[in-house]
C-alpha cells in the first residue's frame, strides 16, 4: 500500500482550494482521501482542523462570483452576534448576490438574490458582508421579536457599538420586508444589555405591560457604597430582576459572590428575583410572578399584552 502523502504544513490549519492543493503537488486521489473534508465544491480542509465561521467563509469566498457577499445568519455570526443555538451551529453559509444576479446554488450554501447598495455592504476580515444594520433587518424573517432585540442590543452596545440607532432606523425605512416587526423591535432596543437572555427578559417585561425597568443600573447602599449593578431594576418599587446563566451555578466563586450580593441588596430593603433559562420558556408564569412581587411593593397595575 502506498503511503499517504503528508500535507504541507501551511495546509494543515484550515481550508484550501483544489487549485492550491494541486499547486503544492497533491494529486486528485490525495485530495479525495479520508483525512480531508469537502465543505464546498472545489474546497478541501483537514478533518482535524476546527473550522470557524471565518475559515469557512474565507474558503467559500474563493469560489464565489464577483459581487457576491455573506448575509443573514452568516453575517451576524461574523459580527459575533448572539444567534439562537440552532443557527449558531449550522454548517450552511448564507450568500447574497445583488439583483438582477441569480442566487448562488451550491451544497452548504443558502443563496439569496437581494437589492443592495454600497451602504448595505461592509468589509470584515477581508470578506464582503452585509452591514450590521442591513444584517439586523434581514434577520427579521427568521427570528422572534425577543431574539431580534437581543441581536440589536449586541450591535449597539455602548462599549463597542457596531452600528448607530440612526443607521438602523434609516435601513428599516428602505427595507422592503418585515417592517412592522423591525419597527417594534427597534422601539425595544437598549445599548445597556450585557447578554442575550437579559435582552429577552427585558422584552418579556416591557411587552407584558409591566413597569419599564432601568437596565444595568448601578445600585448604592444608603451609606453610598456601591452594591452592584442590577440587570433590570424597578427603582420606584425596589425590585430587581437578575438573570442567572449556568456559569453562575457551575463557577463556585461566582455563585458565592451572587449570594453575598443578593444578601447585600436585600439588607438595604430591595427584593431580588432570580431568573433562569427555564423561566424564559414559560413567559406567562414568569410575568405573573414578577407582577405579584411588584404589587407587594406598591405597584397598582396589572400585566397586559402590549402590541
Amino acid at each position: 500500500m502506498t503511503a499517504r502523502k503528508n500535507l504541507p504544513p501551511h495546509l494543515l490549519s484550515g481550508p484550501f482550494t483544489v487549485a492550491q492543493g494541486t499547486a503544492h503537488g497533491l494529486s486528485p486521489g490525495r485530495m479525495r482521501a479520508g483525512d480531508l473534508a469537502r465543505p464546498f465544491w472545489g474546497v478541501r480542509a483537514p478533518t482535524s482542523a476546527l473550522l470557524s465561521t471565518v475559515d469557512r467563509c474565507t474558503a467559500l469566498a474563493t469560489r464565489m462570483p464577483a459581487g457576491a457577499f455573506f448575509s443573514h445568519h452568516t453575517a451576524a455570526l461574523l459580527f459575533g452576534a448572539p444567534l439562537p443555538p440552532h443557527f449558531a451551529v449550522a454548517n450552511t453559509l448564507h450568500v447574497g448576490a445583488p439583483l438582477p444576479g441569480r442566487e448562488l446554488r451550491m451544497n452548504g450554501v443558502i443563496g439569496h438574490s437581494m437589492v443592495v447598495d454600497d451602504a448595505d455592504l461592509f468589509d470584515l476580515f477581508g470578506l464582503s458582508v452585509t452591514s450590521p444594520a442591513r444584517t439586523w433587518c434581514d434577520l427579521a424573517g427568521s427570528l422572534t421579536l425577543r431574539q431580534l432585540v437581543a441581536v440589536g442590543d449586541y450591535l449597539i452596545h455602548w462599549q463597542s457599538p457596531l452600528v448607530s440607532l440612526n443607521e438602523i432606523s434609516q435601513t428599516i425605512d428602505t427595507h422592503r420586508r418585515e417592517k412592522p416587526l423591525l419597527r417594534r423591535a427597534f422601539s425595544l432596543l437598549s445599548n445597556r444589555a450585557e447578554s442575550s437572555p437579559e435582552s429577552e427578559l427585558r422584552v418579556i417585561v416591557v411587552t407584558n405591560g409591566l413597569p419599564k425597568p432601568l437596565v444595568n443600573e448601578n445600585i448604592f447602599a444608603a451609606s453610598g457604597r456601591l452594591l452592584g449593578r442590577g440587570d433590570l431594576y424597578f427603582k420606584d418599587h425596589g425590585e430587581l430582576l437578575e438573570y442567572e446563566g449556568d456559569h453562575h451555578r457551575t463557577d463556585q466563586r461566582q455563585w458565592r459572590r451572587d449570594l453575598t450580593r443578593t444578601a447585600d441588596m436585600e439588607s438595604e430593603g430591595l427584593h431580588v428575583t432570580r431568573v433562569n433559562a427555564e423561566d424564559l420558556r414559560h413567559e406567562a408564569a414568569l410575568v405573573a410572578r414578577i407582577a405579584r412581587n411588584l404589587r407587594r411593593r406598591g405597584w397598582l397595575g396589572a400585566p397586559r399584552r402590549v402590541q
